[in-house]
């Protein structure tokens, strides 16, 4: 991609606006802050400046059955007309009614409701071209509702899809198909089998160049196929499912009532248009508020996506389990009868806003089927991968590493100083034929410390220091093309840093423990600052080492507990805000 876009438009969706302002018949004080919330983000998409916006649907909170849907329809109107960018908007199921299932919570769809809708918002179904590309507006919530528009939308879109075949297409409706995988069982957050399975067909065959859908409160990222079209849920703007606070390990704080409340969370999504692909840039709004009649303070820009060329040479340790769905619970509001499976996706979320573009992964995870694909998944939104391996290549190793061109960054091969000579022989083909630098880390643990008095703690740990001269010079004539090296927790990382090798490839391994496998580091300035001296020095350093830290998200239990760069939740912490900082600012200076 170019570093310019051909244009940009902005996805938002769940505002929920109210009849009153500060007045919900939802139970949760959250919810009366939905036309405050959606007033901030009128200021904010006009400081934004996209080229036109869409609403993804629930723009209203009151159903169609209840009195306060016109008024409520009415606060919309008035607050948008604020708007300075062209506004689309489609059918969410309060705005519509529920799809048509007999265990949904509100009334399903009806044809008195598609009138109403027509009547209070416009059309149910609309396409439109800008820049180049066709913009398809999907009512889903009339699937299968055994209703005459059902049938007349296939129709339509059918034949408009046929019709822009060759052309970009991007495909915008209310309801994800699926969450997790195609044949996922029906839930509250999906569509039924039937239809989702024709619909999915139909946009992976007429090659869709993307997906975006909402409804859910929270960010999700699935492609519909393995080459198809990623499917992108978006954040709302007004509260938080709190059903979907189970993906995360620490439980919400008390203010954030039970989840709901969750603010970090909301925001939208600003979609940069390049002459080949795009890339999506969150507005987190915090959940800001504007009253009415009140001024809006000034937005800071959201940096353009930062994992292209000219991107920050830092990378994590995914220590913890990232790839594998998570069981959300079923409560009795939304869901009942079955258990559902979701991805916490925030993972992508920090991933891609703070700018960490290489992951540093386990080889088990790439033999294993699942996690293979989902290292496909990211790499398509440009990240890299770099497995790590204590033993020599066997088969499903190797067939693991052909399967994945161009998701890998580099090989990492960990081995005790006798032993490393043998695994590097034993890699530097596979790596080879991969395209990939193959680098060696040198293994220690406590039984290499000398030890003093009583004191004794069980650790394992990795990579060279820059006084390990006769042992690099070794692996580097046994083949490697690099070195990890480690900065343990009492070092100065600008030091160390600025002792490496200024040639061959070099990884900088960042730990932000504390030395003592007991005591937490909960030092968020401390890390903070850490970070961006390590940071500061690999840009300065003439090889340019890739930084790698560890860790992204809280350890805050078990050995070496610490605090990341996000927290347990998956909101940043001072450090991944400064990381953040640190690749818009790199952003700024390569476009």
């Amino acid at each position: 991609m170019t570093d310019t876009p051909l244009f940009t438009f902005a996805v938002i969706a769940d505002t929920h606006i109210n009849a009153e302002d500060g007045v919900s018949g939802s139970p949760w004080p959250a919810n009366r802050l939905a036309n405050d919330r959606a007033r901030w983000a009128v200021a904010a998409l006009n400081a934004d400046t996209p080229a036109f916006v869409v609403h993804l649907g629930d723009m209203v909170h009151p159903i169609p059955t209840q009195p306060g849907y016109g008024a409520a329809a009415a606060r919309y109107h008035e607050m948008f007309a604020g708007l300075n960018a062209p506004l689309y908007c489609l059918p969410g199921n309060h705005d519509l009614g529920d799809k048509p299932v007999d265990w949904m919570p509100a009334h399903p769809v009806t044809a008195p409701f598609l009138s109403a809708y027509e009547q209070t918002f416009g059309p149910l179904w609309q396409a439109f071209t800008h820049g180049g590309c066709r913009f398809v507006l999907h009512a889903n919530p009339i699937l299968g509702a055994d209703l005459p528009q059902d049938a007349a939308q296939w129709a339509w879109l059918e034949g408009e899809l046929a019709a822009s075949r060759g052309e970009r297409v991007f495909f915008l409706t209310h309801y994800p198909l699926f969450l997790t995988t195609p044949d996922e069982p029906e839930h509250y957050d999906n569509l039924a089998p039937g239809p989702r399975e024709r619909l999915r067909a139909l946009l992976v065959n007429q090659r869709v160049e993307a997906v975006f859908a909402a409804h859910v409160h929270t960010i999700f990222h699935t492609p519909l196929a393995p080459d198809g079209p990623m499917q992108h849920v978006i954040p709302a703007l007004s509260a938080m499912r709190l059903d979907y606070s189970h993906l995360f390990k620490t439980p919400p704080r008390d203010w954030q009532e039970n989840g709901r409340n969750d603010s970090a969370k909301l925001g939208y999504y600003l979609v940069d248009v390049y002459p080949q692909g795009y890339a999506l840039r969150l507005r987190r709004s915090h959940g800001a508020c504007l009253g009415a009649g009140e001024v809006a303070a000034p937005v800071a820009a959201v940096s353009r996506a930062s994992l292209r060329a000219g991107a920050l040479n830092v990378g994590v340790d995914l220590r913890q389990g990232w790839a594998e769905p998570r069981i959300i619970p079923y409560t009795g509001v939304v869901d009942e009868f079955r258990r559902k499976a979701a991805r916490n996706d925030y993972l992508i979320t920090a991933l891609q806003e703070a700018g960490l573009r290489d992951l540093r992964v386990p080889l088990d995870d790439l033999t294993d089927p699942a996690t293979q694909a989902r290292i496909r998944d990211l790499a398509r939104m440009g990240h890299r991968f770099q497995p790590f391996a204590f033993a020599p290549p066997d088969s499903a190793a190797q067939a693991a590493i052909a399967a994945l061109p161009g998701a890998l960054a580099r090989i990492e091969v960990i081995a005790r100083a006798d032993r490393l000579p043998d695994m590097i022989s034993a890699w530097r083909d596979i790596a080879g034929s991969a395209g990939v630098p193959l680098i060696a880390s040198k293994l220690w643990t406590s039984a290499d410390v000398q030890g003093t008095g009583a004191a004794f703690s069980h650790f394992i740990g990795h990579g060279f220091t820059a006084a390990d001269t006769a042992l690099l010079a070794q692996v580097h004539g046994a083949g490697a093309g690099g070195a990890v090296f480690r900065i343990a927790p009492d070092e100065c990382p600008q030091e160390v840093i600025a002792a490496l090798p200024e040639s061959g490839t070099a990884v900088v391994y960042l730990t932000l423990s504390d030395l003592n496998p007991a005591r937490i580091n909960a030092d968020d300035a401390a890390i903070k600052r850490r970070v961006l001296s390590a940071l500061a020095a690999t840009e300065a350093h003439p090889a340019r080492p890739v930084l790698m830290i560890d860790t992204l998200e809280d350890l805050d239990r078990g050995y070496y507990p610490r605090h990341g760069l996000y927290d347990g939740q998956f909101n940043p912490r001072p450090a991944g805000l400064a990381l953040a900082l640190a690749a818009e600012r790199r952003a700024a200076l390569s476009g």
